[in-house]
């Protein structure tokens, strides 16, 4: 019974909030072999656009995830409800990171087919980057509780990396292309300590429950 209720809350949030999040991400993959020749990429050509487009997948998916409660309506309604807000903002992050680990999946699949060098790992490294980028304006939205500064902070960041990748060092996203050692995990983990500090902030200091 749980579990079906858990499966309607999804459900209705996705038709209702973010399936455009969904099909704009989805857009970014379509449009990544127009803008980067993905047949016969050696290794180090294949990390560009892996470590280029997921990211702005990952913000596209993961930053927007508290829009809804912005609308006064909406947030009424929800405070009204029983279910956890916690719970609900968790199943949002996990939908999230599910699409966007298959949007990735589907890219890598797409340059091997095309005879690109792409490995496993490097997918994998390009969902950290994509996850740490999105985390970030997710981050940046809960504590502001305003989203377009969450957007704006991770397009900064995206930026940064397009023109600063070195000096990033292990938090550069772009890793793979600039031969940085240890970067993914760090992303990975960063990822994970961003989710989670945002969830507990918005515990904490806004008292969702």
């Amino acid at each position: 019974m749980a579990s079906g209720c858990l499966a309607r809350v999804v459900s209705s949030d996705v038709r209702h909030n973010f399936l455009i999040h969904y099909l704009a991400a989805a857009a970014v993959l379509l449009m990544t072999p127009v803008i980067f020749g993905l047949a016969e990429l050696d290794r180090s050509m294949a990390a560009l656009p892996l470590e280029t487009m997921p990211p702005l997948m990952g913000l596209i998916l993961l930053t927007p995830l508290l829009s809804p409660e912005q609308n006064e309506g909406i947030l009424d309604t929800v405070r009204s409800k029983k279910m956890s807000r916690q719970l609900v903002t968790g199943l949002r992050v996990l939908c999230s990171l599910a699409v966007l680990a298959i949007l990735i999946a589907a890219l890598g699949g797409y340059m091997k087919y095309n005879s690109c060098d792409v490995t496993l790992g490097m997918c994998a490294g390009a969902f950290a980057g994509a996850a740490a980028l999105g985390a970030l304006g997710f981050f940046s939205s809960a504590v502001t509780d305003n989203v377009i500064v969450g957007y704006m902070v991770s397009v900064m960041y995206f930026f940064m990396n397009l023109f600063l990748k070195n000096k990033l060092g292990r938090f550069c996203l772009m890793s793979m292309s600039c031969n940085i050692k240890g970067s993914k995990p760090v992303l990975a983990a960063a990822a994970l300590v961003l989710i989670a500090a945002a969830m507990l902030f918005r515990r904490i200091f806004r008292n969702e429950q």
